[in-house]
């Protein structure tokens, strides 16, 4: 029995277990199952009763909701992503991890606000919601020589497939002009086949 992961071709979140998936070499062990999150199919809400994808069923049957749990599963199915170190580097790249989430988490809120009623929307959450996307940016830049250009972390997917995420939602935001490290770094990480196999597609 192969996994079964309901997936999507635009959400930054699956984008990193499909991107690990390709990583890891378990591409041949895992069937996607691309889901419209919003029409309450009972397969997948038996997957993730909280109604957000990704969402996962191991091959014994177990559901596995949410990327970063997803992630920590299939590292331990097969292949090797770099292992994140002890002690206060530990610490150092898990605080660019929850960046980069909480970076993704934004955009995403950004994107379902733009999407209310006009009359709905709020000016002042997008404004706080865009400028916790550029301090975490300006954050990120500073910190862009630690990120690794060979074998990758769950901190790089992560990093990656969030400005990857920006590229494809907020083509307006020009991260990159004030951001040398971050755009060198990400210009070779996007070359990656892992990452050109998955780029969202509208």
């Amino acid at each position: 029995m192969k996994m079964k992961l309901f997936s999507s071709k635009t959400s930054p979140f699956v984008r990193k277990v499909r991107v690990t998936i390709l990583e890891l070499g378990l591409e041949g062990l895992v069937e996607e199952v691309f889901t419209d999150w919003s029409a309450d199919e009972p397969a997948f809400l038996a997957a993730n009763p909280l109604g957000q994808i990704p969402a996962l069923i191991s091959e014994k049957g177990e559901a596995l909701p949410g990327s970063d749990l997803i992630i920590e599963y299939l590292q331990t199915r097969g292949g090797t992503l770099t292992s994140l170190p002890r002690g206060s580097a530990r610490w150092a790249k898990l605080k660019r991890l929850n960046l980069a989430d909480g970076l993704l988490e934004a955009a995403v809120s950004m994107l379902l606000e733009s999407r209310r009623p006009e009359g709905e929307r709020s000016l002042s959450w997008t404004s706080r919601k865009q400028s916790a996307i550029e301090r975490s940016l300006d954050a990120l830049e500073a910190e862009a020589a630690e990120l690794l250009a060979d074998v990758p972390s769950v901190v790089e997917i992560a990093v990656g497939c969030a400005l990857g995420y920006l590229d494809f939602r907020f083509t307006a935001l020009d991260w990159r002009s004030s951001r040398p490290a971050l755009t060198a770094w990400y210009a070779v990480f996007a070359e990656r086949d892992s990452m050109a196999k998955t780029a969202p597609i509208a």
